[in-house]
């Protein structure tokens, strides 16, 4: 076999490979079959936060890993909020370009590191549902970018997940929009289960993209348990400070 034919045949498996391999979203290096190459999901564990340091209510920061000072007051509503990663460049970046710049396809990377290292729940959660969107928001954003994690994470942990609108809410200011003290005022009340059977005696895994105040995760949490639910996990991509 002539050399320029064994090395036409040899870059010709290597276009093959690589059309099968996917692009790091970060650094656009080739990453395999991950969405995220090695060296950059590597770098990015210094963002990723370690339960043993969070309060297992909200996710705030506690050295014992025990409920923090203001959850031991006032414990919020739902048993547990897990946060994935601090919300700090890059990956703060990459969910505004998620949530605002149409790159809903980033979906299955965000996913992949969120259950890269799922959390420990006291009972495994036996339903899945994302955090509603109000319509008015959903037809101008194009999706949900929470039904879009929670679909992923629900095939993978092999779980039900809620239909999108068994749970309703209407529009109001975003919440990144406002103070901190207007947040809870903001989302008091909003949210409608539409049948409580879906959720009765259920143990309900929340997803959502970001978390700050806690106020919206707090308030359906406490919608949920009028409904019947048994408990309310809440689990994060992000944690704001």
């Amino acid at each position: 076999m002539a050399l320029s034919t064994w090395l036409a045949g040899q870059w010709r498996l290597f276009q093959l490979a690589s059309s099968r391999s996917k692009r790091c979203i970060l650094c656009h290096e080739l990453s395999g079959s991950q969405s995220l190459c090695g060296g950059c999901t590597a770098d990015l564990h210094c963002l990723r936060l370690d339960a043993r340091r969070r309060c297992p209510l909200c996710a705030g920061i506690s050295a014992s890993g025990l409920p923090c000072g203001h959850c031991q007051r006032k414990p919020p509503p739902q048993t547990q909020l897990n946060a994935a990663f601090a919300y700090r460049p890059p990956l703060s970046n990459l969910l505004y370009a998620y949530k605002f710049l149409g790159r809903n396809d980033l979906y299955a990377a965000l996913a992949e590191l969120m259950l890269a290292e799922p959390p420990v729940w006291p009972t495994p959660p036996d339903l899945v549902m994302a955090m509603p969107l109000s319509v008015r928001r959903l037809h101008k954003r194009g999706f949900n970018q929470s039904l879009l994690l929670a679909e992923t994470i629900a095939k993978h942990l092999n779980l039900p997940l809620l239909p999108p609108f068994a749970v309703t809410r209407p529009h109001r200011p975003a919440q990144s929009t406002l103070p901190r003290n207007e947040r809870a005022k903001n989302v008091h009340g909003i949210f409608q289960v539409a049948s409580a059977a879906d959720v009765k005696n259920r143990h309900v895994l929340l997803i959502d993209d970001v978390v700050t105040s806690g106020a919206t995760i707090g308030e359906l949490a406490r919608t949920l348990q009028r409904a019947g639910a048994a408990a309310v996990y809440g689990w994060v991509f992000a944690r704001a400070e």
